[in-house]
C-alpha cells in the first residue's frame, strides 16, 4: 500500500489490486464480526419493540375539509354605495381570511368554548372537557381531584378554570390540528385525533359548528344591527301610517259645508301626513329588503367540503414500527462500531509493516 496510510487508497488513483485487497479485508472483517453486526440490531430492535408496546395507544383521526368564502366588493355593492346604501361585505378587512381563519380554530376561547359542550348521546352525560382532561398528565394530581366542569363558565372556580386551561393546552398540542396545505386553494383541513372514534367525530363536528357560529356572528354583526334598526323603524312608521289612515278617514266622514274651506284644513293636514307616511314607509321597506339581501349574502361563510365517516384512519406508531426503527438504529450503531474496530486494525497493520521496512 505504499508509505502512506491505508485511507489514502480512497482519495488517490489506486490500482485494482490495492482496491481488491482492501475490499477483501473489509469482507473478512465483516464475517469475523458477523455476530456483533446481527446481535446489536436485534437487541436494540427488541428493546424498541417493547417500548412501543408500552407507549402504543390506538388513536383515530377524524378529518373535516372546509372552505371559507373570501369575496371582494362586487359591482352590486359599489353601485349601492353610490346611492348611499351600505349592503355590507362578506369579509370586511379580510379579518378571517387564509391563515387567520386557521389560527382562529386554535385560539383559547374557541377551544374552551368547544370543550364545554356536552358529548352527544353520552351515558352518563359528559362534557368534552371531562373526557380530554382525563387524558392529560395533570388528571392524576391531587390538586385536581374530583374536577367538575360546567357548561356555564361563570360557575367555575379558580381550580376548575386552571384545569380547563390545561385541557386547552393538551387539545391544542395533541388533539386538534388545523392546516391550509395550499395557499392558492382555500381548503382548510381540521383534524381531531383521539382513541375513541365517536369522540373524535363528535368533537370535530362541534369545533366546526362553534367556529362557524362565531365566524358568522362576527362578520354579520353590522348587517344584523342595521336590519334590526330598519325593522324597528319600519314597525314604528307602519303604526304612524295606520293612525294617519284612521284620521284621514275620520275627517272625510265629517258632514262639512263645502263652502266653508276652513273646516277642510284638518282633512288636508291628514292627507299630507298620510302621503309623507306612505313615502317614508316605502323607503324603509326598500332599505329593509336590501339589508335582508346583505345578510343572506353573508350566511353561511364556511362550507363543509368533506366530513369524517367510519371507519376512521388510525394514527401513531405501532409496536412493529418501533421495532423496525430500532433495528435500523442498531444496524447503524453496529456498522459504526465495526468501522472503528476495522480502522484500528488497519492502522495497527500499517504500523507493523512500516516498522518491518525500517
Amino acid at each position: 500500500m505504499g508509505n502512506s496510510g491505508w485511507k489514502d487508497i480512497l482519495t488517490k488513483d489506486a490500482s485494482i489490486a490495492e482496491v481488491s485487497n482492501l475490499l477483501k479485508l473489509v469482507f473478512q472483517h465483516m464475517v469475523k464480526n458477523a455476530n456483533k453486526l446481527l446481535l446489536i440490531p436485534l437487541i436494540i430492535g427488541i428493546f424498541a419493540f417493547l417500548i412501543g408496546l408500552l407507549m402504543y395507544e390506538k388513536k383515530q383521526k377524524a378529518t373535516y375539509i372546509i372552505a371559507a368564502e373570501e369575496e371582494t366588493a362586487s359591482g352590486f355593492e359599489g353601485l349601492m354605495a353610490q346611492f348611499g346604501l351600505d349592503v355590507g361585505g362578506s369579509n370586511p378587512g379580510g379579518v378571517f381570511k387564509g391563515e387567520n381563519l386557521v389560527e382562529l380554530f386554535k385560539t383559547r376561547s374557541m377551544i374552551e368554548r368547544t370543550l364545554l359542550n356536552p358529548i352527544p348521546d353520552s351515558d352518563p352525560p359528559q362534557l368534552f372537557a371531562d373526557v380530554f382532561f382525563k387524558d392529560t398528565k395533570h388528571a392524576r394530581k391531587s390538586a385536581f381531584k374530583n374536577i367538575d366542569f360546567k357548561q356555564d363558565r361563570s360557575r367555575h372556580d379558580r381550580r376548575t378554570d386552571s384545569a380547563l386551561f390545561l385541557t386547552y393546552e393538551y387539545v391544542r398540542d395533541e388533539v386538534l390540528s388545523v392546516s391550509k396545505p395550499e395557499k392558492k386553494i382555500g381548503f382548510i383541513f381540521v383534524n381531531v385525533t383521539h382513541k375513541s372514534a365517536d369522540v373524535a367525530i363528535a368533537y370535530s363536528h362541534i369545533t366546526i359548528s362553534t367556529v362557524t357560529d362565531f365566524y358568522i356572528e362576527s362578520l354579520t354583526r353590522k348587517a344584523r344591527l342595521n336590519l334590526d334598526i330598519l325593522r324597528y323603524e319600519a314597525d314604528s312608521v307602519r303604526d304612524i301610517l295606520n293612525e294617519n289612515l284612521m284620521i284621514t278617514a275620520r275627517e272625510s266622514d265629517l258632514n262639512v259645508n263645502p263652502l266653508w274651506q276652513m273646516m277642510r284644513v284638518e282633512h288636508s293636514k291628514a292627507m299630507i301626513d298620510l302621503q309623507i307616511s306612505i313615502s317614508l314607509f316605502g323607503e324603509l321597506i326598500k332599505n329593509l329588503k336590501l339589508a335582508e339581501i346583505s345578510l343572506r349574502r353573508q350566511t353561511p361563510l364556511i362550507e363543509v367540503i368533506e366530513e369524517p365517516r367510519y371507519p376512521l384512519t388510525e394514527v401513531g406508531f405501532r409496536p412493529w414500527q418501533w421495532g423496525v426503527m430500532g433495528l435500523f438504529a442498531g444496524l447503524l450503531l453496529a456498522l459504526y462500531l465495526s468501522f472503528r474496530h476495522f480502522n484500528r486494525d488497519m492502522e495497527t497493520r500499517f504500523e507493523q509493516k512500516s516498522n518491518a521496512k525500517k
